[in-house]
């Protein structure tokens, strides 16, 4: 029966006759694994979960897109156009801001107001409640009177303001600048009565003055002057009472004169049947029923003059 040699302790098979020692051992030789069949007995399993994992995932991304509903592909401007036409850049531009509503911008329109002003009247004025020679009176205003006038006219009227109401008055009888009273034929005769000398009725030289010029003109039946428990300037000596009575023509005279030369007596206010003027508000005003004839200055003319 043939042996294998054996070197130095170890069995020596050769390669050839391999086979036939591992048969006749009832042993079949093991085959010898290389680097690839070490890798892939490692990686297959990997390679094939990772292989079924994107089957699954491309299956569930493909499931989804079926149920979205595609979206219509855009239609360019250039398609609504036949390419054979030349189209106006104007008309393309209308054709797309057509369908947009159009905007009214409504402007509303500012009137500047022209600013009221000062006027003065040139004579003797009746205040009117409308633009019309026709219309109610409203008041009467002596010539030199301050009004603030506008600038609105109508029929030969302006509008006026009166005690803070809107009045009319004649237009043309109206100056921008203060007339410059002269003496008039109302003024009352000239003076030819010879007059007192000195102090009378206990009145203050500034007074004196004003009741020297009237009694050398007209003949008054009576003259208050002076009152110690007056509440008025007669007090002072600085007021007089024209007493005319029943002569309204007189008084009326007299209270004109007054006014005329209000500035060169230095007169505080003038009252005259129940009405009163004031070099401030140059005008005629209606006071407050007082009680009696006499209270309402219904007989006679009162007159004050400043302290001087």
């Amino acid at each position: 029966m043939y042996e294998p040699r054996r070197a130095a302790g170890s069995l020596v098979v050769d390669e050839a006759v391999a086979p036939a020692v591992d048969a006749a051992f009832g042993r079949p030789r093991r085959a010898v694994r290389t680097w690839r069949d070490v890798v892939t007995d490692h990686t297959g399993p990997a390679l094939m979960s990772l292989a079924a994992a994107a089957t699954v995932g491309s299956i569930v991304l493909a499931s989804n897109a079926a149920a979205v509903p595609a979206e219509a592909p855009l239609q360019s401007l250039t398609n609504t156009v036949d390419r054979t036409q030349q189209v106006n850049r104007s008309e393309v531009r209308v054709a797309l801001v057509g369908d947009v509503p159009s905007v009214t911008v409504k402007r509303t329109q500012v009137v500047e107001l022209q600013p009221t002003r000062t006027m003065y009247a040139k004579a003797d004025l009746t205040v009117r409640a409308k633009a019309d020679a026709a219309a109610d009176k409203v008041s009467s205003l002596q010539a030199g009177a301050k009004l603030t006038v506008t600038p609105v006219t109508r029929n030969g009227f302006r509008l006026v303001q009166v005690k803070g109401k809107d009045a009319w008055v004649l237009d043309k009888s109206l100056s921008a600048t203060k007339p410059k009273l002269a003496a008039t034929a109302s003024d009352g005769p000239a003076a030819t009565r010879p007059v007192p000398g000195g102090s009378v009725l206990g009145l203050q030289p500034e007074a004196m003055v004003v009741y020297r010029a009237v009694m050398s003109r007209w003949a008054v039946p009576s003259v208050g002057g002076w009152r110690a428990h007056s509440l008025s300037v007669h007090q002072y000596g600085r007021a007089i009472d024209f007493m005319v009575y029943s002569d309204s023509k007189m008084g009326y005279a007299v209270r004109d004169f007054l006014v005329a030369h209000a500035k060169e007596f230095g007169v505080d206010h003038i009252i005259y049947r129940q009405q009163i003027w004031t070099p401030y508000s140059p005008y005629w005003r209606h006071m407050a029923d007082r009680g009696s004839p006499t209270a309402n200055h219904m007989d006679h003319v009162h007159v004050a003059v400043k302290n001087r």
